[in-house]
């Protein structure tokens, strides 16, 4: 059996025993030693001694390219080995062919270009061409949808372990890229698919040089290493916010506790990733009790007049008083756990409801196919009015958690223009039936939402077309008051170090904004449910969440976050009060 490289392999089984000594895993000081030398002593080496390299060598040199890292394990590197002599000499005349068109491109430098030389591709005994090939299409690659290019970077990889092996072998390795890649296809055989993405010669070398040869030769200085490194961000890019972030220390400690309970390792799924998510933004895992406070904003909407809703504008004041009253689900729900429920009036038409706070900014937003649905001193009072109240309700219920819900008629359809014009999404992927609007309807809806992006994109004299990822703008343009103020909701909290339970679509698309405005606020949000809109689904994507719970719900104001409460708080307990298995006297994996 082949000896470990790097000792006994670390399952989370072993968690106490990395709390104990996190650097346990390193290599011992002769190892790490013999490390830094084989690294400091690699060269691309260009000339060679006749001597063949026997196959046993050649094996452990590719074997360990073969155990080099790749995206998703997707190990896309392919190694067509040439010891042919007559193969060799038609790269190697590939090369000098290609070597002698560069050369004009470089002026004054073109001589020194051609002092370069490729008779390695000839001298070395081996050629090793390393190909990358591309999964079939359709084929899903963990990590490699975002950059597909990942298969060339993980090949690169394998470029690196064998040329550092063989430097270890004591046989030297030259990287020569003067070919064409149809060309090199065309002598080796190559798919069209296939990517030759270098030529590697491999054998003993003729030289043992002590800098890099370009180095040598004057063509190019290494630079310091401060002038490779940027701390944060890049030179010149916008400083972040300094807002809170997520507590690494805390995430891994409660990681670690989870992989000594009496279960298999992950097994509580995603109620584990809530209590390393809680914990990340809090220090601790979910309490139990887990306190709630519940924060209902209500707004009306412009486009309301255009039928995008079921119900006409009025019916917003209306189920906003009786949500005060405690008369709607969420009023059930937050009695029933003996929590603090707020409606707040941020923009509603009428008058503000008996038993809501009044912290209206406008009276409804204005038709955003006409034009802006807000000026930007109502999105931003609207921002403003939504942190306060969040910062209120938290001081004074002393709540561990913020749920955060809306009223609105017609705002499933502001929601859905908003996400459109943040994603690039089609109205017609997006827009539902909301309240329950029938075919007929959700078409009118449809057309709705498209004129008012349309007018969006057109831009004007007085301003450039929105762009994506112009959150602020958008929300001006398209948002509603309540998602203004849920987004300054969610920024309050997010100061505060306060987990925030999201509901569905409006909610979520808020949240997306927020993030878009302030990325670390992503991680203190947990997503309650999935909703019945088929937008929602996209948003939760967006955020990156897994929604607790999906019951087809479309009911809105905070229901569905509010359900998810006692999941949470189930997490929590289970994380605390379960044993290890040093505890129950069970024999670990």
């Amino acid at each position: 059996m082949r000896r470990p490289l790097l000792g006994p392999e670390l399952d989370p089984s072993r968690a106490a025993d990395r709390a104990a000594d996190p650097r346990g895993w390193r290599l011992d000081d002769a190892a790490r030693a013999a490390l830094a030398a084989v690294i400091d002593g690699r060269r691309d080496v260009r000339r060679f001694r006749p001597d063949p390299v026997d196959d046993a060598l050649l094996e452990r040199v590719l074997e360990a390219a073969h155990r080099a890292p790749s995206v998703g394990l997707s190990q896309p590197w392919r190694f067509v080995v040439v010891r042919s002599t007559e193969t060799r000499a038609r790269v190697r005349a590939l090369a000098e062919r290609e070597r002698a068109r560069q050369a004009p491109r470089f002026g004054a430098r073109a001589r020194a270009f051609l002092d370069q030389k490729v008779e390695g591709v000839l001298e070395a005994p081996v050629g090793v061409c390393v190909c990358c090939v591309a999964p079939p299409e359709g084929t899903e690659v963990l990590g490699r949808s975002t950059i597909p290019a990942t298969d060339v970077y993980s090949t690169a990889c394998a470029i690196q372990n064998l040329w550092l092996t063989a430097r270890a072998e004591g046989l030297g390795v030259g990287w020569v890229s003067f070919y064409r890649p149809d060309e090199l296809r065309a002598v080796l055989g190559i798919p069209d698919a296939v990517e030759p993405v270098a030529w590697l010669c491999v054998g003993w070398p003729d030289e043992r040089p002590r800098r890099p040869g370009l180095e040598r030769a004057g063509w190019a200085q290494r630079r310091p290493l401060a002038d490779v490194i940027h701390h944060e961000r890049w030179p010149g890019a916008a400083p972040g916010t300094g807002a809170p972030v997520p507590d690494a220390a805390a995430r891994i400690a409660a990681r670690d506790r989870a992989d000594l309970l009496v279960k298999p390792a992950g097994s509580l799924g995603a109620l584990e990733d809530v209590v390393e998510r809680w914990s990340a933004a809090t220090g601790a895992p979910p309490p139990a009790p887990l306190r709630a406070v519940h924060l209902v904003l209500a707004a009306d909407h412009g486009h309301a007049a255009r039928g995008t809703s079921l119900f006409d504008g009025a019916v917003s004041g209306q189920v906003a008083a009786t949500a005060a009253r405690g008369e709607t689900a969420i009023g059930v729900l937050a009695r029933a756990r003996a929590e603090t429920l707020v409606v707040a009036d941020v923009g509603l038409r009428g008058p503000t409801p008996p038993g809501c706070a009044d912290r209206r900014c406008a009276a409804g937003t204005a038709d955003f196919v006409a034009g802006p649905a807000m000026t930007a001193a109502q999105r931003d009072a609207a921002l403003a009015a939504g942190a306060e109240l969040a910062r209120e309700v938290l001081d004074e219920s002393g709540a561990h958690c913020l749920v955060l819900g809306e009223i609105g008629i017609g705002n499933t359809a502001t929601a859905a223009a908003l996400l459109c014009a943040l994603t690039g999404a089609r109205p017609d992927d997006i827009v539902g039936r909301g309240t329950g609007l029938d075919a007929q309807g959700v078409e009118r809806k449809t057309r709705t939402v498209a004129a008012a992006l349309a007018r969006v994109a057109s831009g004007g004299a007085e301003r450039a077309a929105l762009g994506p990822a112009d959150a602020a703008e958008a929300l001006r343009e398209l948002g509603g008051l309540e998602l203004a103020a849920l987004v300054g909701a969610i920024h309050a909290a997010h100061d505060a170090r306060t987990p925030v339970i999201l509901d569905g679509l409006a909610v979520g698309v808020a949240a997306l904004v927020a993030v878009r405005l302030r990325p670390t606020c992503r991680e203190w949000l947990v997503a309650g449910h999935r909703s019945a809109e088929p937008a929602h689904a996209l948003v939760l994507d967006e955020l990156g969440l897994e929604a607790l719970l999906d019951l087809r719900l479309r009911l809105g104001e905070a229901s569905g976050a509010a359900l998810a409460l006692p999941l949470i708080e189930q997490a929590g307990r289970l994380h605390r009060e379960m044993a290890t298995f040093a505890e129950a006297g069970v024999d670990g994996p």
